[in-house]
């Protein structure tokens, strides 16, 4: 009897399992497609899903100083500096993989002008964008005697720049600066990589102006000494690392009277030596940083020209930027000589003027990519910089491809 009863009990449990299999089968069959898509979705969400969102990741610093500028008719003109300064933390803002900060130093009737364009760009943007805006203050950093001269400096508070290491030293240790007339066509993630390359005494990388070493004397003030060869610097894009610029010890200039001047640190002091001395032949801040770097080799380190790819490099074969050429395009395109403007260099102006009109449609490689190529054939054929075009092509069609399978792992419309 027990047997017979545990046989019973047996077939019972399996008859009731096959039972449920049939029900779950039934279900699958009547709700399979709707079960289906519901662990695609799920599951997209996991793969789409960058694999560090901006607010985990290490932020980037970015520096803008911007200013009115007088016209061809000495009139103040805010749009033009406007356009070139938006123009460039858009670039920049659009293909960055983390979150960034951006700093930008400007006169007082301009800061609500640049807060309200940025607060209106859109949320897949503002996501990662984070920005401060600073009203210019000279008289704080030197005396209010030079505030003015230093202001008109060749370009309207250009010269702001070198005393962003004071300034933010407390918000972060590294930032990068640029120049308005920059236009981002690579990640600037990858510009910010180059802190972790530094070797541990250099305190800021900067590309040199010219692709091949230049002829001249070591002992010229002007040019600064490398394994290389002679090289000058565009300051245009510096990638700063604070903490050892205001750590670092930086010796002066020699000369008969100051032979044995004791090194400084970074800051005022330092700047105004270094001014005072050479201000009659430093035309402009940038010159004055040359001068600064001829007596301080070590602590310079060679940012590649592809990070500042100048109109020099797209102009005949005299001066060709060879990182950009063989190592994967142009990272930064930067319009020196308003190459952005006029017919110049209409390759350069196809591009700016891309980005300056693109307002973050959804369509990227139409807004972008197509619009700059139809410039370039309705404008720039048969120059020498567009027979060089891919050298900006190429990296900016890989960019927009990354981009956009980024913004969609965001899953914001």
């Amino acid at each position: 009897m027990k047997r017979e009863g545990f046989k019973l009990l047996r077939l019972t449990r399996i008859k009731v399992l096959f039972i449920w299999i049939l029900i779950v089968l039934g279900l699958y069959g009547i709700f399979g497609n709707w079960i289906n898509k519901e662990i695609q979705r799920l599951f997209s969400k996991e793969l789409l899903k960058p694999p560090k969102t901006p607010e985990t990741q290490e932020t980037i610093h970015l520096i803008a100083v911007s200013c009115g500028r007088p016209d061809h008719n000495g009139v103040r003109d805010l749009s033009k500096p406007m356009d070139q300064t938006i123009t460039m933390l858009k670039s920049a803002a659009m293909f960055a993989r983390s979150a960034l900060h951006m700093h930008i130093f400007t006169e007082e009737d301009m800061m609500t002008l640049f807060s309200n364009e940025i607060a209106s760009w859109p949320d897949r943007i503002l996501l990662k964008v984070k920005y401060t805006v600073y009203a210019l203050d000279y008289d704080k950093y030197i005396k209010k005697s030079l505030a003015e001269e230093w202001k008109r400096w060749y370009k309207p508070c250009g010269s702001y720049r070198l005393f962003t290491p004071l300034i933010l030293k407390e918000t972060t240790s590294a930032a990068i600066y640029a120049d308005s007339d920059v236009v981002f066509i690579k990640p600037i993630n990858e510009l910010w990589a180059y802190l972790k390359e530094m070797k541990s005494h250099e305190v800021v990388a900067i590309s040199p102006t010219a692709g091949h070493p230049l002829g001249g004397s070591k002992d010229n003030e002007y040019f600064i000494s490398h394994p290389t060869g002679l090289f000058q610097i565009n300051s245009g894009i510096m990638v700063m690392n604070f903490t050892r610029m205001l750590n670092t010890k930086w010796f002066l200039y020699r000369d008969i009277q100051d032979d044995h001047a004791e090194p400084l640190n970074y800051g005022s002091e330092l700047l105004m030596k270094y001014y005072n001395r050479f201000k009659d032949v430093a035309e402009h801040d940038q010159k004055l940083l040359n001068i600064m770097f001829h007596y301080n080799p070590a602590i310079i380190k060679q940012l590649p020209c592809s990070w500042n790819f100048k109109n020099n490099f797209c102009r005949d074969e005299s001066n060709i930027c060879h990182d950009a050429e063989l190592k994967g395009g142009a990272g930064a395109v930067h319009g020196i000589e308003s190459s952005f403007f006029g017919t110049g260099n209409p390759t350069f102006r196809a591009l700016y003027e891309t980005f300056l009109r693109y307002n973050f449609e959804s369509d990227w490689n139409e807004k972008i990519l197509e619009t700059f190529l139809r410039q370039l054939k309705a404008t720039a054929t048969g120059t020498f910089c567009e027979t060089k075009a891919s050298i900006i092509i190429e990296p900016l069609r890989k960019t927009l491809k990354d981009a956009e399978a980024f913004y969609e792992g965001l899953n914001i419309n």
